[in-house]
């Protein structure tokens, strides 16, 4: 009997205050348990040892993708190499990411790294949420912190949070138009150029010369250094890279399981996407270069987690269509706007083990790709809007 009253005094304040105190609980179970496999648990950060072990031939100046079981040049601290597939700057920028210290030191230096990065993103999140007021800015924080894919990123000491916080330091960065910093950071987020290469397309439609010139120079240095103490070419590099990955590059859930579905195989799957994935980024951002950056960013991100091998770790990536979603549902609340924003979230937020099931896969691509769509539309629309609004106010 009580139930009408009940539901009469849901102000939306009070649904927002109770999803953000259930956000909350839920990030903090993620972080528990990403931490303790990252830090303690002796079979967590699997991937991070992968990358440790590279790193270490590259102190001993060999090129860790000759160094596969068999190899006489293997060493008994190190092991042999079984998995890769990262680009020359990669092993650059490890200097920084993955110093010469021991393994065990290694997990809580990237702890460390993690922690700040997190800090970064929720910064990030603040400052999207502020200007709606503090319960929405509590809402948008620990709504992108509470993507379950951070504890996954973690647990198996993948760089999508590292990476994110970079992107967000682009973001910063192009804002104030720092450009030469702007594209240092991107020379660094390209780390992984999975997740973070199609970025580069925004310096370029937004004409950021410098950014563009630092960011390729990072690209060039990095690998010639790295050519110069393993002793091979930056074209050998490449090559061995794109031997080594096209093992694994169907193994995830991206556009390359379409493909290969269909007989196409890995490689040439993964080049088509590639062409594919920066024409239509290019025509977008084209279209769409005078909307915001973090739209564009959002975009971006849909499309970079589509284009090519990802598994469900890297989607920590799409935190910024997450805050896209946010901003456009503060600004126009309705039913529709709602709707997607409930979608987007719980695909994010949902744990790994229910979206690691081939359903919930087709399920989660179909809506991103779906709110990718709405959100271009709606952006459209708005531009439209505010042109017809501009042209009223004048006469």
């Amino acid at each position: 009997m009580n139930n009408p009253v009940f539901f009469k005094n849901l102000t939306p304040a009070k649904i927002i205050f109770a999803l953000s105190t259930v956000l909350t609980i839920l990030c903090f179970t993620y972080f528990i348990k990403g931490f303790y496999y990252l830090l303690i648990d002796e079979i967590g950060a699997k991937d991070l040892y992968s990358r440790w072990q590279e790193q270490q031939y590259i102190y001993r100046g060999l090129y860790p993708y000759d160094i596969i079981t068999g190899s006489p040049l293997i060493d008994p601290k190190i092991g042999a190499i079984t998995s890769g597939g990262y680009p020359p700057w990669a092993f650059f920028s490890g200097f920084i990411f993955l110093p010469p210290i021991p393994w065990e030191l290694t997990r809580w230096y990237h702890g460390f790294l993690n922690t700040i990065s997190l800090v970064i993103l929720a910064v990030f999140a603040y400052q999207i949420g502020k200007p709606y007021g503090k319960l929405k800015a509590w809402f948008t924080v620990v709504a992108c912190l509470s993507i379950s894919s951070h504890s996954t990123t973690l647990a198996v000491g993948q760089y999508g949070i590292i990476i994110n916080a970079l992107l967000i330091g682009v973001f910063w960065l192009l804002k104030k138009n720092y450009n030469l910093s702007a594209g240092f950071f991107l020379g660094l987020a390209l780390l992984k150029p999975s997740i973070s290469a199609l970025y580069f397309f925004i310096l370029v439609i937004r004409k950021r010369v410098d950014s563009i010139f630092v960011c390729g120079l990072y690209i060039v240095i990095g690998s010639s250094i790295i050519g110069v103490i393993t002793q091979v070419s930056p074209i050998y590099m490449i090559e061995k890279m794109i031997k080594v990955s096209k093992y694994y590059v169907n193994s995830g859930y991206s556009g390359i399981n379409v493909l290969t579905n269909l007989g196409i195989d890995p490689a040439t799957a993964t080049i088509l996407l590639a062409i594919v994935g920066t024409a239509v980024v290019i025509s977008l951002f084209y279209l769409f270069k005078d909307h915001s950056l973090l739209f564009l960013f959002a975009i971006t991100a849909v499309i970079g987690r589509l284009w090519t091998y990802h598994l469900v770790y890297d989607n920590v990536m799409l935190v910024f269509l997450l805050l896209a979603v946010i901003d456009l549902t503060f600004k126009k609340p309705n039913k529709s706007n709602i709707l997607i924003l409930t979608l987007v979230l719980l695909s994010l937020s949902l744990p790994a083990k229910v979206t690691d099931l081939p359903f919930a896969q087709i399920i989660q691509s179909t809506i991103w790709v779906s709110v990718f769509l709405y959100v271009l539309i709606w952006q459209k629309e708005f531009k439209e809007e505010v042109s017809r609004a501009f042209s009223f106010s004048k006469f």
